[in-house]
């Protein structure tokens, strides 16, 4: 028995391991546009691996699931059409008995991946987002050319000239509020380009308003022309850094999840809360809920995707029949349309769960019939 359940567990971990590879690989190229940017905030060759390294935790929840219902569809396939399934049956092994070792490492690597994806990816996820809020805080321009910063904040930049996001900007315009009075202050300068200290302008024109005394209809307009103008890039990103980056429960770890939650019922709890704020808490706690749903149904993936690999895979008659690979298409696209639908409408708190959970039921259900029927010879 120990040589056929490591026969079998041979197989299907290597179809399992080549199979992520392949499924990371070409994922990894969908994300080349984020790694791109990242790469064009200046930062270091070490920073760039690691960036993409980072990407492969936030990658492997997904890939495995798809990775181990291919490792388990093509051995059951193998076995069925070598008629080695037919010679352990004729030997006196149920179905039950072969596909134990493979049920049994497929529970194992749902608990691999309910770590990863609660461990691993959260960790790296904040890390690689901590790392491209540093480089934009390092470079002005990067930060000008930051459009979701820059409605954030309310401000608006514009380089009518030649660019280069990260190193210059000629024929620029940079608008933004000023705080002291509802006004918009203004400059435009010639050329713009960052080193590693200093912020530095040519020909800069700055339009700026002084405050309104008392009894006056009219505001005071300074205009200031400068040749040439140099300011700390320090000083020019606090202008920025504050308020702008915010922890998703994408970055928080199970542990920090759980205690979000009980922060948030506390907060839910308080009686002078108004009607919306108490609408914005329960929404926020009904996410935090569906995504340990996520979680967990991401592990059972591996489980539930395994055994429809199983169930399909086999083929007890003398005729070869390509209908098990079209359903267990049909059932993986239809867990993976509702995963990402459900992950959506997270803030619904029931529908993301049956969106979440109605999947598995499926092809559980399906998957035992299936394997029941073939246990008892029916096709």
């Amino acid at each position: 028995m120990l040589l056929i359940w490591r026969y079998l567990l041979l197989q299907y971990f290597q179809v399992l391991s080549l199979s992520t590879v392949a499924f990371v690989a070409i994922l990894l190229t969908t994300r080349f546009d984020e790694i791109a940017h990242f790469a064009a905030l200046g930062a270091a060759g070490s920073h760039i691996i690691w960036f993409i390294v980072s990407q492969i935790p936030y990658i492997l929840p997904i890939v495995i699931p798809i990775s181990s219902l291919i490792a388990s569809l093509l051995l059951i396939q193998r076995l069925s059409q070598t008629h080695e399934l037919t010679a352990l049956r004729a030997s006196g092994w149920a179905i039950r008995d072969i596909l134990y070792p493979i049920l049994i490492a497929a529970a194992f690597i749902a608990l691999l991946n309910f770590y990863i994806v609660s461990e691993l990816a959260t960790n790296s996820h904040l890390q690689a987002s901590l790392l491209k809020k540093e480089l934009r805080s390092i470079n002005p321009l990067l930060l000008l050319n930051n459009k979701h910063l820059m409605r954030v904040k309310g401000a608006y930049f514009h380089a009518m000239g030649n660019s280069r996001v990260g190193e210059f900007a000629k024929n620029a315009l940079f608008a933004m509020p000023s705080k002291q009075n509802n006004r918009i202050q203004l400059m435009i300068a010639k050329s713009l380009h960052a080193d590693s200290v200093l912020f530095i302008g040519n020909s800069v024109t700055n339009m700026t308003t002084l405050p309104v005394e008392n009894g006056e209809s009219f505001d005071h307009f300074v205009v200031e022309n400068l040749e040439k103008t140099m300011t700390p890039i320090q000083d020019f990103s606090l202008i920025f850094q504050r308020n702008v980056f915010s922890l998703s429960n994408d970055h928080l770890k199970l542990s920090l999840l759980i205690y979000r939650m009980k922060e948030q019922a506390l907060h839910l709890r308080q009686p002078d809360l108004l009607r919306e704020e108490m609408k914005q808490l329960q929404k926020q706690q009904n996410r935090s809920y569906a995504e340990i749903i996520r979680r967990f149904s991401l592990a059972i993936a591996v489980f539930s995707f395994t055994l429809m690999g199983c169930a399909f895979g086999m083929n007890i008659s003398r005729h070869r029949s390509n209908k098990g690979v079209v359903f267990v298409i049909a059932l993986a696209v239809f867990y993976l349309i509702s995963y990402f639908t459900a992950k959506g409408i997270e803030h619904h708190l029931f529908s993301a769960t049956l969106l979440y959970l109605i999947p598995h039921l499926l092809i559980l259900g399906i998957s035992s019939f299936i394997l029941y029927r073939v246990s008892r010879g029916i096709e």
